[in-house]
């Protein structure tokens, strides 16, 4: 019997999707539009229903196929991963569809957080017998993901990972979730025209302009940075991780730009006992993560 698994991410630009097969080797991949936007209610949940027929006849049109559906989506999961319970402000009809009634076959939601940690633990590191991973996503704000002991962490509430929420400034502006002066709002792209008096519009620009020289964007890259560092020693005394992964839009496109002045001011705050450092990398799998970490979901418990 041959076994496939569909990966798809659910973003607020686009849907991506990925076939695995048993050896995780990806067979094919592609993207659409998420329009979440659109005229047309709830377009996006049309077009993921269409992908999912398709994919389900062309690769499961014997009983000598098994083929295996997961689902990534921003939000929090319910505790048997088969829906997102709670996702404001977008995706409207998502809080509370059970895609597995609605199509009357097994799949499975995974926060999109969790399954890029996921895909990235599966694709390099399970194998070298790595057994305590963490994964940040810096994008507009700021998701991760947690590997203990080889397993996805997911939590109670499966509220793990959401680390863009832990302080790093008590008289920071508040959250979301009510804390104040996040990680999340320290770093990701949402808050940038903030917290430079409306300077800049992106971390992008931000960045290019700090690695030109420019003073004023040299402090406030600078304070990002090192408040993502004390989030990260923060991290590593909490869960001490083999191996800290950036992901997400800031991190591949600032490349140096952050990981640079990242070991600098991680020597400044790190814990480490017997001169021990924790590794931090950058992520490989790039957009496609997320569906490939839902994939790998279903692969990993069917």
């Amino acid at each position: 019997m041959e076994k496939y698994y569909l990966g798809i991410d659910i973003g607020g630009t686009k849907i991506k999707l990925v076939v695995l097969d048993e050896h995780g080797t990806i067979l094919e991949k592609n993207e659409t539009l998420t329009e979440d936007g659109a005229s047309e209610q709830e377009l996006w949940r049309r077009k993921i229903i269409t992908i999912i027929q398709q994919k389900t006849k062309q690769y499961d049109e014997t009983d000598q196929n098994d083929f295996r559906i997961g689902i990534s989506a921003p939000g929090l999961v319910d505790s048997k991963n088969k829906m997102i319970l709670h996702m404001p402000e977008r995706l409207k009809g998502i809080e509370g569809f059970n895609w597995s009634l609605e199509l009357g076959q097994d799949i499975s939601v995974i926060n999109d957080g969790h399954s890029a940690c996921l895909a990235e633990y599966e694709s390099f590191y399970q194998t070298k017998g790595v057994l305590h991973f963490l994964m940040l996503t810096l994008g507009t704000g700021v998701g991760g993901g947690i590997i203990i002991n080889g397993q996805l962490y997911q939590g109670n509430l499966q509220r793990a990972g959401h680390v863009g929420h832990m302080s790093v400034d008590y008289n920071g502006a508040p959250t979301m979730t009510n804390m104040p002066g996040s990680l999340e709002h320290a770093v990701g792209n949402f808050s940038i025209y903030e917290r430079t008096n409306g300077q800049y519009n992106s971390v992008k620009e931000l960045v290019n302009a700090y690695e030109k020289g420019d003073s004023k964007a040299e402090v406030w890259w600078l304070e990002s940075v090192q408040k993502l560092a004390i989030g990260l020693a923060s991290l590593t005394n909490i869960l001490s991780p083999e191996y800290i992964v950036l992901g997400g839009g800031i991190s591949s496109g600032a490349g140096k730009g952050i990981f640079e002045p990242l070991e600098k001011f991680m020597s400044d705050y790190e814990w480490r006992p017997g001169n021990y450092q924790t590794k931090i990398k950058g992520a490989r799998l790039g957009a496609y993560a997320g569906a490939i970490g839902a994939a790998y979901f279903v692969k990993n418990n069917s």
